[in-house]
């Protein structure tokens, strides 16, 4: 008896071929404390707290921010609420960082790709400059790496600093990260899940001191 051919296999929905490579398990915002902070989603009750971080020059330049009007500062505060989920790549992930009751800065996120073996995402902090030197941005953006390695799984962790924010330079170096290239602009930082581990298990209990900038220095003379 001669056989009947083999029908082709149906074609995946051009959706599906299209489709983003997703987390199997999604990585949620939720409350993190650490010894003297309390990182947590933003709400709209910040907005006071957001304003004077809006207000802070050091932060606009340290982050290329622009002056924004008041409806702005709201618009801005109402997109961070948003971003509480790590699914697919360019998703965004933020936590205010509040001290005492106050919201001083936030951490966040930013996940580049979701591979398990090539699992990267990109992680940023900002804090008044009222509050720097008593270690909280050290603090707070540890918690974080905490979060990328532990929770994302991520294999690698970057960070992206102008190159003129000496104190953000100082900071990733604190926190284990080595410099590993960029543009004239900015300097890309790096962090492996070995690094992070030997890290944080020399950290002193309650974060190293922050050293203020020195006013000529540059990032590749850290």
């Amino acid at each position: 008896m001669t056989s009947l051919p083999r029908r082709p296999r149906p074609l995946r929905s051009l959706r599906a071929l299209w489709a983003a490579p997703v987390l199997g398990l999604p990585v949620e915002a939720h409350q993190v404390r650490t010894a003297r902070l309390l990182l947590r989603p933003y709400r709209p009750a910040d907005a006071p707290d957001w304003r004077r971080i809006e207000d802070d020059e050091e932060v606009r330049r340290g982050l290329d921010w622009p002056l924004r009007t008041s409806r702005q500062v709201d618009a801005h505060l109402l997109a961070r609420t948003a971003h509480r989920t790590l699914s697919a790549p360019g998703d965004l992930l933020v936590l205010a960082v509040e001290h005492d009751g106050r919201v001083i800065g936030d951490v966040s996120l930013h996940l580049r790709t979701v591979a398990p073996e090539t699992r990267i995402a990109e992680v940023g902090w900002l804090q008044l400059t009222s509050e720097g030197g008593h270690g909280y941005a050290t603090e707070a953006a540890r918690a974080m790496l905490d979060v990328a390695f532990d929770e994302l799984r991520a294999c690698l962790v970057t960070a992206v600093v102008e190159r003129s924010n000496v104190s953000s330079a100082r900071l990733a170096l604190r926190l284990g990260f080595r410099l590993a290239g960029g543009t004239v602009e900015r300097a890309t930082f790096v962090l492996a899940e070995a690094d992070h581990t030997a890290a944080r298990a020399a950290q002193p209990s309650r974060g190293a001191v922050e050293t203020p900038p020195l006013g000529t220095e540059s990032v590749e003379n850290l």
